[in-house]
């Protein structure tokens, strides 16, 4: 069994060894994969405050509302079809490239390894990992949570085996 000082040591030999391509590797998955939602909700809070009741709202003409409100759905719709199925896939393909890093310089492009292999597999099961901790958030915060810890495992397994069932997949995550 490892102490806590043979780890850090490891980790520092490793970061020593290759930590700006670590750094690259970490902003460039970051951006990939990263929430596209969250711009979404800013625009979308910024048109809910300013269609107040006192004062005369921004989008006035209640056609560009619903254009508005269109534009903002199929750029929400876009950005969860996105996240589904490049998103979650670079997630996988960054945990992977930070697995083989422990015992070797990896490549940039092990980023993009999700794509090789058994894409659709990863898809599914990155896909049930965040419906399933969606509903267990929506059933109460707490429970969530506990799941979402529960399945933090799943990229990671992913990664080192895509050819994993979903079964096999949350069980060893559990």
């Amino acid at each position: 069994m490892w102490n806590r000082q043979q780890v850090k040591e490891q980790a520092k030999q490793i970061m020593k060894r290759n930590y700006w391509k670590m750094f690259v590797v970490t902003l460039l998955a970051g951006t990939l994969s990263g929430e596209k939602t969250t711009i979404i909700e800013r625009v979308q809070d910024f048109a809910s405050n300013n269609l107040s009741y006192d004062a005369q709202p921004i989008f006035y003409s209640s056609n560009f509302q619903y254009i508005f409100y269109s534009f903002i759905s199929v750029v929400s719709i876009l950005g969860i079809l996105y996240t589904i199925f490049i998103g979650n896939v670079i997630v996988v393909g960054k945990n992977g490239y930070f697995i083989k890093n422990h015992d070797e310089n990896s490549e940039f492009s092990e980023i993009f390894s999700g794509f090789k292999g058994n894409y659709l597999n990863v898809v599914k099961i990155m896909f049930l990992m965040d419906l399933k901790t969606l509903l267990w958030l929506f059933l109460f915060i707490v429970p969530g949570v506990v799941k979402a810890y529960e399945y933090s495992m799943i990229p990671y397994l992913l990664a080192e085996n895509p050819n994993l069932s979903a079964s096999q997949a949350f069980s060893l995550s559990k």
